[in-house]
């Protein structure tokens, strides 16, 4: 008779982890890569990316994504959550980073006003 699976020895070395969940790290590592292609691919950071790049760039990350979830990978749904997202961001870099630069000068003009007042 065999162990429950929270009775069993779990390896601890994250290389080992990453192992297990093989589609999940390719679309994390894929969706990481996407992201990078399409940021300096293009040309002006505020200007929409090139759809013939960015485009087959998600769909590779997708497809890994969804291979991750037939295999029924336990526990690698953040893996490639973070790699779907980062490949999804690189659709619309120019919007996302205009966004994260008035999300982070509102931030910290909070922070002085708090600060001050």
């Amino acid at each position: 008779m065999d162990k429950p699976e929270h009775l069993r020895t779990v390896e601890s070395s994250p290389g080992a982890w990453l192992a297990q969940r093989p589609a999940a790290t390719v679309a994390a590592a894929l969706g990481l890569l996407s992201f990078i292609i399409v940021a300096v691919s293009q040309g002006e950071l505020w200007a929409t990316p090139d759809w013939r790049i960015s485009v087959p760039c998600f769909a590779v990350t997708a497809l890994a994504s969804l291979a991750s979830l037939a295999r029924k990978e336990q526990r690698g749904y953040w893996l490639w959550t973070i790699g779907l997202g980062l490949a999804a961001a690189g659709l619309v870099l120019g919007w996302f980073l205009m966004f994260a630069i008035v999300i982070a000068g509102t931030a910290i003009l909070m922070l002085i006003l708090h600060a001050v007042m």
